[in-house]
């Protein structure tokens, strides 16, 4: 920006490179409608121009773009004007007449500076997204990592179970093995959930010759319920069995409308696990009826564990027969 013509070509054919383009204005007003069209990288501005100052050029470009560098230059050398340039923060502050040696070489440094900076931004730009990407895989690959590790210890606890279980079946069969009669077996039954899991009163009930199940022993500790409870107890359960005939699990205080009126008071924290016992498809031969009474309830794994030995003990039971 300069409103001596002879200076501007001068100017422009001194910074002329390949890599270059230089366009010149001889006014504040065409310096600015130039700049709007194409942001300059470097403004070269005299410090009075025929319509304003260069330094106003300056001011109103960079409140307009950001901060744009600047080579101002001034054919006064007063303090008043060098001072008021200075406080602009010029590259450089040159007087006439110009050293062109010196400004190509200002110019070059500075757009090579910039040149650095924007290589030296898009590398800091690329790395902030590697290093976002690879904090995100990273927490993807600890995710995994721990859906995985939770996964294999929540198998492992099961499989550990399941294996706790195989063992204590395999030692009730072997009690059964020894048993000679049906009271022997439903002892062992009684014996296997007290012995795992603390107090437990039972129904032992069998079919007759006529095929009718019956009430043949009751199971307490310390003592059990009497035959009448017992008896109202366990016919619902013999109903829902023939109807549905699985290991059940009862809170019969939720379920009192089920059982008789009489003993319906005594039903609220007693929990039931009823186990059929079927030794061929269709064949139903007896039932095994343990409840508790407010003590710790049945578990998922108490009823796992009967359906697990439910087979054997009406095998032992057929074998008595």
């Amino acid at each position: 920006m300069d409103d001596e013509p002879d200076l501007r070509a001068l100017l422009a054919d001194a910074l002329h490179a390949a890599d270059l383009h230089v366009s010149t204005a001889a006014s504040g007003r065409e310096a600015i409608d130039l700049a709007t069209r194409c942001r300059p990288d470097l403004l070269i501005a005299d410090l009075r121009l025929g319509d304003c100052s260069g330094l106003e050029v300056i001011d109103r470009l960079r409140r307009a773009m950001g901060e744009i560098p600047a080579v101002v230059i001034t054919g006064y050398g007063d303090a008043a004007s060098l001072s008021e340039a200075s406080r602009r923060r010029p590259v450089e502050l040159m007087t006439k007449p110009l050293n062109l040696e010196r400004l190509r070489s200002t110019v070059r440094e500075e757009l090579d500076r910039q040149d650095h900076y924007e290589r030296t931004r898009r590398r800091s730009r690329r790395l902030r997204r590697l290093a976002r990407t690879v904090n995100l895989q990273r927490k993807q690959i600890q995710g995994e990592l721990d859906t995985t590790c939770a996964e294999l210890t929540s198998a492992y606890r099961t499989l550990s179970g399941q294996m706790s279980l195989q063992q204590v079946v395999i030692v009730y069969q072997n009690e059964l093995i020894a048993a000679h009669n049906d009271d022997d077996v439903f002892k062992a039954v009684f014996r296997l959930f007290a012995a795992r899991s603390g107090p437990v009163f039972g129904v032992a009930m069998a079919c007759d010759e006529n095929a009718q199940l019956k009430v043949i022993g009751r199971f307490g500790v310390p003592r059990p319920d009497n035959l009448a409870f017992c008896e109202k107890l366990a016919w619902p359960l013999v109903d829902a069995t023939l109807t549905d005939p699985r290991c059940m699990l009862i809170d019969a205080g939720e379920e009192t409308g089920t059982f008789d009126e009489s003993i319906r008071k005594h039903l609220p924290g007693l929990t039931i696990l009823s186990v059929p016992l079927i030794p061929a498809p269709g064949e139903l031969i007896g039932l095994a009826i343990l409840y508790r009474k407010g003590e710790q309830p049945f578990t998922d794994h108490d009823m796992a564990l009967a359906e697990m030995i439910a087979f054997p003990t009406a095998t032992a039971i057929r074998r008595n027969d």
